[in-house]
Parts: C-alpha cells; structure tokens; sequence
C-alpha cells in the first residue's frame, strides 16, 4: 500500500481548520492540486474564489477524509473488489419487497415457516431487510454505473454499501437462527444466536444512525443560519445527503416532517 504523506495530510486538516476569512486561498488550491491534478479547477478557483470555494473545501475534505482513513485509490480499489462481489452473492437471494421497480424481490424467499409466531423484534428483522434490501440494490447499481469515475469517488458510496450489506447479513443470521424459548418460564432459550463479529457490525450501524441523525440537526440548523447565496450552504447541503445516505443505507428512515424539511433544501430519499 502507498505510503502517505502525514506532513500533507496535517497541512489539509490545518488549512481547513483555518477560520474561513483567514484562509490562503491559493495554498488551499495548490494543496487541492497536488492531490487531484486538476488544472483546469485549480484556475477557476484562483480566477472566482468566492464562486468556488465550497468546491475547494468539498475537495479538500473528501481527500482529508480518505487520508485519514488511510484509503488511497488503491485501497479503495480493494474496498471495491471486496464488497462488490460479496453484495452481488446477496442480491443473488433477495429479500421480500413491495417496490414494483423490483419484482424479483417479491417472492418472500426464505421466509420462515414460523414467522407469524416470533417475537416482534425477530419479526421486525425480515422487514427491516425488505427496506435494506432495495437500498442495497439502488446503491449497487449507482456503484456500477460508476464504472469510469475515479476510485476516490465511489469510496464514500463503497462504505455505505459496505455497511448496509453487513447489517442486512446480521439481521438474516439473527433471524435465522432464532430459537423459541422450549419453556416460557426460560427466556434465555429463545436469545438469538448470533456470531459477535455481526453483533459489533449491527452495534456499528445503530451508532452510525445515531450520529448522522445528530449530524442532520446540527447542519439543518446551520443552514437555517446562512443568506441563500452563501457558499457554505453548498458544502453544508452535501454533509446533509451524506448523513441521509448512512440512515436509508441501514434501513431506517426519518419522520414525515423532516423528510419535508429535507427535501426542500433539495436533499434526496432515492
């Protein structure tokens, strides 16, 4: 694996830890520049730095973000061979589905025969994955549709796939191998039996749920705060779309009144 540079990963963070009116611009463009090679943006950022700011801080922090991550393009690459042919196993045996755009998901397969009789939250596991279930193919198939962009661009889309998948496994195991209680007085026979690698990756999926809903309040807010024309919205709108992504990729959704709130910044529930 390539080795990074820590001193220029310390110079981006530093740069974008900078007050925004304090801010070098062209050291923001050349360090920009030095990851992207991008000529072409570079020049407008330096001709219209108060048109493509936000695009300068978008970079930067996409590129921060993997750096600190330790995820080169080669290592996304990885990522990628990794999780595309496992998801494709998945979507080999799909879940039940009331979305017409996926008939092949509406024979309930694997459905068990006891289903009626299991407790609610083992019942509300099968549902769940119906959602996931169809995340995970519209997330596939952007992914595929991908194809010619650079690994570093379908990186952030690879994570969230990566752990929408590992929890619409985890729920299929738990499921799976449920057990009912053999005497009502012993609740302890009917605790699902799960592998603790798939407990700590559905834990990691509630947590990350958890946070983006935190992310969303915090930036919505923000939002609320800035002129329509203020360059920031841009940067703040996309952070919005990436916490929606990570909810909808588990699965979950936001209320009714949110979702409106949402959508009227622009922010997608595709």
């Amino acid at each position: 694996m390539h080795k990074l540079d820590n001193k220029l990963t310390q110079q981006i963070a530093d740069w974008l830890n900078t007050p925004e009116a304090d801010r070098d611009v062209r050291a923001g463009a050349d360090l920009m520049l030095s990851l992207n090679r991008n000529r072409a943006l570079y020049n407008s950022i330096l001709r219209r730095p108060d048109k493509f700011m936000a695009k300068l801080v978008y970079e930067l922090r996409k590129f921060l973000r993997m750096r600190l991550d330790a995820a080169t393009a080669a290592d996304a690459a990885k990522l990628e061979r990794e999780v595309m042919p496992r998801v494709e196993k998945s979507l080999a045996h799909p879940t039940i589905s009331s979305d017409d755009e996926l008939p092949d998901a509406q024979v309930a397969k694997g459905k068990r025969p006891d289903h009626d009789s299991l407790p609610a939250d083992i019942r509300a596991l099968w549902d769940t994955n119906g959602q996931l279930y169809r995340r995970i193919v519209l997330l596939f198939n952007e992914l595929k549709a991908m194809a010619d962009e650079k690994p570093c661009d379908r990186y952030e889309k690879l994570c969230i796939l990566d752990e929408a998948d590992k929890s619409y496994r985890a729920n299929f195991e738990r499921y799976d191998s449920f057990v009912a209680p053999a005497d009502a007085d012993s609740p302890e026979a009917g605790d699902p039996v799960a592998p603790a690698e798939l407990t700590d990756s559905t834990d990691n999926v509630v947590k990350a749920v958890g946070a983006a809903r935190k992310r969303i309040s915090t930036y919505v807010k923000r939002v609320s705060d800035l002129d329509p024309d203020d360059p920031k919205r841009l940067d703040l709108i996309s952070k919005i779309q990436s916490a929606v992504d990570v909810i909808l990729s588990s699965g979950s959704d936001v209320s009714e009144s949110t979702k409106q709130k949402l959508q009227a910044l622009g922010i997608s529930f595709q």
